[in-house]
């Protein structure tokens, strides 16, 4: 009942809004980077802290390792650990007697002063607002009780939201081979990754042929210990290697000349990848769509699994329709019949090209009625699903 209430309190009008979730294989593709403790935000990291998670999807990680922790009073929460010279220290928090805090002292220290701290809740809560994401997660502890009800709480919280789906994008680290079998217990997990960090004398080709019996895709090493031969022992098996944690590029650069699949990184952004000559996974496509009895081709990108185009390249079809931005109440306002005549700097719009993105917080207006579409500004551009815009448009595909 407790995870129950919770829930209800955390997700409030997210649920009735949210999009809908797909479960997604291959969580390697398109994702070389994994965001380290979900991230940086405003130059700070470690912090697996809301701003974290939002400003890594923004620059457009797909894939983010949480830190789970408890505590004192047996809640699950995103956080390395509760120790004096650690994260108390790195979150620039005052450590106070005792250092473990409940839930109510949890929610309520602020992370590195203005960010905000999240609870295995609210984690889950994002994924529903986010259905792109995949979450590594990073529970640290190796004793059976405290592993089981680790992922039994997780299990429970997905289902109390009555969205046992998400759960499909989560993709547990074990630290050892005994693990598996007891998270498997508990949820058919359908990715899993074996990190070796806590496993002080790896016999790779052992751990390669017990990938392979289990279905583990993937393998995480430290930096220190990747070598070419250790990535060929397990590429053999069809295993992929992630190393930890890389903040360099030229660092990188180095461990894909070896071999490496990815990294977790802090600080690399995946609209940077072409320095390293990787690209971003996400690329805005000319498309020829069919719209009622003609053909125009727009500019389309992925989004939420969906092609998203600008708002602006639809205000000249059909009845066409003027954009008008009411700042006062946070309201886009679109009137058929009309010229469309300027959208942009109301927005700040700032065409980096790394397609930075982020959800509107304002509410989309069509003829006075409120939709339900949520645009998404990239690069300060707004986007908008292009199915539900050409439906409520009347356009047709």
């Amino acid at each position: 009942m407790f995870v129950k209430r919770m829930v209800l309190a955390t997700l409030g009008a997210i649920l009735s809004s949210a999009f809908s979730l797909t479960a997604f294989a291959g969580w390697q593709d398109g994702n070389p980077l994994v965001a380290h403790a979900l991230g940086e935000s405003r130059g700070k990291i470690e912090t697996n802290a809301k701003e974290a998670f939002l400003e890594s999807w923004g620059s457009g990680f797909r894939a983010m390792e949480v830190d789970f922790t408890y505590t004192s009073d047996g809640v699950l929460v995103a956080r390395h650990d509760f120790e004096a010279d650690g994260s108390y220290y790195r979150l620039e928090q005052e450590a106070k007697a005792p250092l473990v805090m409940d839930r109510n002292t949890f929610q309520s220290s602020k992370i590195c002063f203005d960010q905000t701290p999240l609870t295995a809740v609210d984690v889950l809560s994002l994924m529903v607002e986010y259905p792109d994401v995949y979450l590594i997660t990073d529970t640290k502890d190796t004793d059976k009780a405290t592993v089981e009800k680790q992922f039994k709480d997780l299990k429970q919280i997905a289902e109390a939201m009555e969205q046992p789906q998400i759960l499909n994008r989560i993709i547990p680290q074990i630290y050892n081979e005994e693990m598996y079998d007891w998270v498997k217990e508990i949820y058919p997990f359908q990715e899993w990754i074996y990190t070796l960090y806590l496993n002080y004398y790896p016999d790779y080709p052992k751990i390669a042929e017990f990938c392979e019996a289990k279905g583990i895709g993937t393998v995480t090493i430290e930096n220190a210990r990747v070598t070419k031969d250790v990535i060929d022992t397990l590429h053999a098996k069809g295993i992929k290697v992630y190393a930890h944690t890389i903040n360099r590029y030229k660092q990188f650069q180095d461990l894909l000349a070896l071999g490496v699949d990815g990294i977790y990184t802090d600080r690399i952004k995946p609209y940077e990848l072409k320095w390293i000559g990787l690209s971003d996974s996400r690329k805005v496509e000319k498309k020829i769509v069919s719209l009622g009895n003609g053909e125009v081709t727009l500019d389309t990108l992925k989004i939420f699994n969906e092609d998203y185009v600008p708002l602006r390249q639809l205000a000249t079809l059909g009845k066409k329709f003027d954009v008008q931005w009411d700042r006062q109440n946070g309201n886009l306002n679109l009137t058929s019949g009309r010229s469309f005549s300027s959208l942009g700097n109301e927005l700040l719009m700032n065409y980096s090209g790394n397609l930075i993105m982020e959800k509107t917080k304002f509410r989309l207006f069509y003829n006075n009625n409120e939709t339900k579409i949520h645009p998404i500004l990239v690069d300060g551009e707004v986007y908008v699903p292009l199915t539900a815009m050409t439906q409520l448009l009347g356009l047709g595909t």
